[in-house]
């Protein structure tokens, strides 16, 4: 391959988010820096049917035998409506398909009183920013969870499971082959990770935004915007994000299961699922006879990007994101999932600019100490307050764009905060100050079409991104 190879795919890139996405966010921390996260998959939802390219779904071989769970999964129960995924359980009694896997694997007929839905990216990651808008139902033993599953050994990152009969509450976790637990390097903070957390409102009020953040060391938790929790460890192979809408069993964990008065069809509604990389606008990155393990990072930024003598085999996955350039020398082997794209870096400094304060009536976490508390301590905190924590992501979508541009603002709001978009001449034709809007929609159509850039300043800190008018 040559560099020519990379503008390409750049450019197919760019196509591909005209559905709305943000390309990336800004992260502002505690202390005013900023962070910038790279957009490196996901999908907005927005066809008529799944998109299969990106997607296991149940008919993929997820059906196997269980005895803790009530429901089979379908492909039918998968439903795409005006820019939602549904995963619908419904009340379909009758003998399915199953895999048995008792010293071989064969399928049996086992009784299901439930079908559902499930899906699952074929591509896998090793970090990130996991994101998901979602609603859900109400019921008994109705159990709907996001998270991610590592397969063989058994790691799993429980963004957060639910309970139809307890709408104001999710479940967080992890779950290590030798026990979470016992991942405490700084002796701080109290073990039994994982319980229960109470909002301040029910979750099947509204589409609510939630993180999980998993980077070396620590994985944290956010609920529109607001961090919650935090578990200091590692988590050493890739993983899959997982989607589901499970039923429990009386006898099975996260007992109830439904009754007579459990709604059915029931929806868990997805308005989108994105994955970031915190982006790296400094090193120059050479990749060199590498041949990808399951322990490796699926995803690589940089300045630059040097590549040479790269395998990538069938079923493996690789995102390479530089704020510069990438190369990629000819004795290279692709057979499996490869993208490659240049986006932006934060701006310079500006001058220190105000403070206020906005309440924010979003949903958020109010109580984290239950009886099954997240830390199993009840007279301990249940998360660490890290050093410097973030505070607010900004997300700007769709670029390219038609002349509507939208930026949401998704936590506290702390600092004064200016929006700024900026012509090739260096011409300001845009500028709003004293932001307080969680959402601030912007139409720029009257302007020329052509390259702008769109600055955002909070406090004495600045970020800016190019935007393309078409």
């Amino acid at each position: 391959m040559k560099k020519t190879i990379i503008i390409f795919i750049t450019m197919l890139t760019i196509i591909g988010n005209l559905k709305g996405q943000p390309e990336t966010i800004w992260q502002l921390l505690m202390d005013g820096s900023i962070i910038r996260w790279a957009y490196s998959g996901g999908d907005e939802f927005n066809g008529t049917q799944l998109d299969n390219s990106k997607w296991y779904t149940c008919g993929d071989g997820w059906n196997r035998e269980h005895g803790n769970e009530l429901q089979y999964y379908l492909d039918n129960n998968i439903v795409l409506d005006n820019g939602i995924l549904k995963l619908v359980a419904k009340r379909e009694p009758g003998y399915y398909d199953v895999w048995r896997f008792d010293g071989g694997a064969h399928v049996i007929q086992k009784y299901f009183e439930y079908t559902s839905g499930w899906i699952q990216p074929k591509m896998k990651f090793k970090y990130g920013l996991f994101e998901i808008r979602f609603k859900l139902p109400v019921g008994k033993g109705l159990w709907p969870a996001f998270w991610l599953y590592g397969g063989n050994p058994n790691e799993e990152f429980d963004i957060f499971e639910y309970k139809g009969e307890t709408p104001n509450k999710i479940h967080i976790d992890m779950h290590c082959p030798n026990g979470c637990d016992n991942y405490n390097p700084s002796g701080l903070y109290p073990y039994n990770f994982g319980g229960w957390v109470t909002a301040s409102g029910n979750f099947s009020d509204s589409y609510n935004d939630m993180m999980g953040e998993w980077g070396p060391g620590a994985c944290f938790w956010y609920l529109n915007g607001q961090e919650f929790a935090v578990w200091w460890g590692d988590l050493n192979y890739q993983e899959n994000i997982i989607a589901n809408l499970a039923i429990a069993n009386d006898a099975g964990p996260f007992e109830p299961g439904p009754d007579n008065t459990t709604p059915f069809p029931a929806y868990f509604e997805i308005d989108f699922i994105r994955v970031w990389t915190r982006l790296d606008c400094e090193q120059t990155i050479t990749i060199s006879n590498y041949n990808q393990a399951v322990t490796d990072p699926t995803v690589i930024t940089g300045q630059n990007i040097n590549v040479s003598n790269m395998t990538l085999s069938q079923g493996q996955s690789l995102k390479l994101i530089a704020t510069d350039g990438i190369t990629i020398e000819p004795n290279t082997t692709i057979e499996g999932d490869f993208e490659a794209k240049i986006v932006e870096c934060p701006g310079p400094k500006k001058k220190e600019e105000n403070f206020f304060n906005q309440s924010d009536s979003a949903l958020k976490i109010i109580s984290s100490i239950e009886p099954d508390s997240i830390n199993g301590n009840n007279n301990k905190q249940a998360y660490a307050n890290i050093e410097n924590p973030p505070l607010l992501y900004i997300k700007v979508f769709p670029n390219p764009t038609e002349g509507k541009i939208t930026i949401e603002f998704d936590g506290k709001i702390e600092r004064n905060i200016k929006i700024e978009f900026i012509n090739s001449s260096g011409q300001n034709v845009f500028s709003k100050d004293n932001i307080t809007e969680k959402t601030l929609n912007i139409d720029i159509s009257h302007l020329p079409k052509g390259i702008y850039f769109l600055k955002g300043t909070f406090g004495d800190k600045s970020v800016s991104d190019k935007i393309i008018l078409n």
